[in-house]
């Protein structure tokens, strides 16, 4: 291949106008928490009008310099964008926090946590300390979910990655000349079912007694799977019905979105789906399991551990009652939600695939010479592949956290929330109640850098490290 032959095919044209949308988008964004901060008095309402600015002026470069032809967009460079997304993006988000208080690599932090929706931040309760920076971490958040679930459906969500095939979303992938033109179908096929379900949560949690603001920002950021509470005393600062209207936001967060935007469109033909009753009979094992660690016995302390299995498997990571061991909130936060959810994890999908082969194999073992007939699983080197990245790269990361000082439950916690996407998690472990702040210099930036993983696709991650993936850029 030529270099000019692996520009043309990567499509650098259509890269710098997905990036001008970004930032675009970015860009307006920070209005509402400009006009909350003006309405509030903040200093920080110029902070935001000049991250606007900044992210305007930015797009509109991308922009002229992506006039001209825009050939088809290869998978080279899908997986670009999509790493601009999750690391670049989130450079300009971080201006209006690094104009406040913080250094610009904290600012950072908090803005790839916010836009992969971990929901780890420096200090608890300097995030709450602000309305209008509550608000646009909400706002983060609910960005990075409607990413989440638009970059898995257009093009890891195939029987490459995923390992068997799967529920068809409700939009045209084209053909694999380009995936761009899927990315932006995806986008407008969730745009408007996400943001109505975001609506719907609202409203039902204003009338379960939720302060307007506060039922902002957590229908924001439960349906993004963020994890984000704007009290300091967390749920039980309201009403009871508030749970129970967020313990239905939770579920949603953690569910199959092809599911659920085919049924809103009256889809009638008969769906292939394996992947929903197996995340609502494991909700329902983990949260009887949660009530049996509890102490079992009391009927009245399963409906607590019945929200934190969808809490912690929707990836969103805060408790309610009696916190559930912490070894068994980390495992159920690395099983995740389903593979096109706003939930991190390793995914409920993988696991089935896992368990077939799993069955398979002790099937054969047991009956060498017997006949199963064809294989259930045709193609499931992707999945092992992120198996073994998703492992290693956690312990790895538990590892490098306790040769940084800390105790092995507060780097496993730490590992664990940041990989899975289940930031307020890290809050369960003893001496990190107040959030990241105790981790420093190098630990820090594995965290951040852990956040981006679990966001990407192991074979993904693979790639970016491979030199022949960035010899024609």
């Amino acid at each position: 291949m030529q270099p000019g032959q692996g520009r043309r095919s990567m499509g650098l044209t259509s890269i710098l106008r997905g990036f001008s949308v970004m930032l675009l988008v970015l860009g307006a964004a920070m209005i509402a928490p400009m006009l909350m901060a003006i309405s509030g008095g903040e200093d920080s309402a110029g902070a935001y009008l000049f991250g606007a600015t900044a992210s305007l002026m930015a797009a509109g470069g991308a922009y002229v310099a992506s006039i001209g032809k825009r050939p088809p967009t290869d998978f080279r460079g899908a997986l670009i964008i999509i790493l601009i997304w999750w690391a670049l993006v989130p450079a300009f988000a971080a201006i209006p926090f690094a104009m406040g208080s913080l250094s610009y690599g904290d600012a950072y932090f908090e803005a790839v946590s916010a836009i992969t929706t971990t929901g780890g931040w420096l200090s608890n309760s300097e995030a709450i300390a602000s309305p209008a920076g509550m608000l646009w971490r909400a706002q983060l958040q609910w960005l990075g979910g409607l990413a989440s679930i638009s970059i898995a459906a257009a093009i890891f969500i195939r029987p490459a990655f995923i390992g068997i095939d799967t529920l068809l979303p409700p939009f045209s992938r084209g053909d694999d000349a380009s995936y761009l033109r899927p990315l932006r179908n995806a986008v407008k096929a969730f745009a408007s079912i996400y943001a109505m379900a975001t609506l719907f949560a609202f409203f039902s949690l204003t009338i379960a007694g939720a302060p307007a603001f506060d039922a902002v920002i957590l229908a924001l950021s439960g349906v993004a799977s963020g994890g984000f509470l704007p009290n300091a005393d967390g749920l039980g600062a309201y009403a009871p019905a508030v749970s129970g209207v967020m313990f239905f936001v939770l579920v949603f967060s953690g569910a199959n979105f092809v599911l659920i935007a085919r049924l809103a469109r009256g889809a009638r033909e008969r769906v292939r789906d394996v992947e929903t009753g197996a995340y609502l009979i494991i909700l329902v094992v983990v949260g009887v399991m949660f009530w049996v660690l509890a102490g079992a016995g009391d009927v009245r302390l399963m409906a607590p551990q019945i929200f934190n299995a969808a809490s912690l498997l929707s990836t969103n990571g805060y408790v309610i009652g009696e916190a559930p061991p912490l070894i068994a909130v980390m495992v159920t936060a690395i099983i995740g939600g389903a593979a096109v959810s706003t939930a991190g994890g390793f995914k409920i999908l993988r696991w089935l695939v896992i368990m077939r082969r799993a069955r398979e194999e002790i099937r054969r073992l047991v009956a060498p010479s017997a006949v199963f007939g064809s294989r259930r699983v045709a193609n499931e080197l992707g999945v092992w592949i992120h198996f073994l990245v998703f492992t290693m790269t956690l312990a790895a990361l538990v590892v490098a956290l306790s040769f940084g000082g800390h105790s092995f439950e507060i780097a496993a916690a730490a590992a664990t929330a940041a990989l899975a996407n289940a930031g307020p998690l890290l809050q369960l472990a003893e001496g990190a109640a107040d959030g990241y702040a105790i981790f420093e210099g190098p630990t820090r930036w594995l965290l951040l850098v852990a956040m981006i993983l679990g966001r990407l696709e192991a074979a993904v991650a693979l790639a970016l490290l491979n030199r022949v993936f960035w010899r024609f850029l």
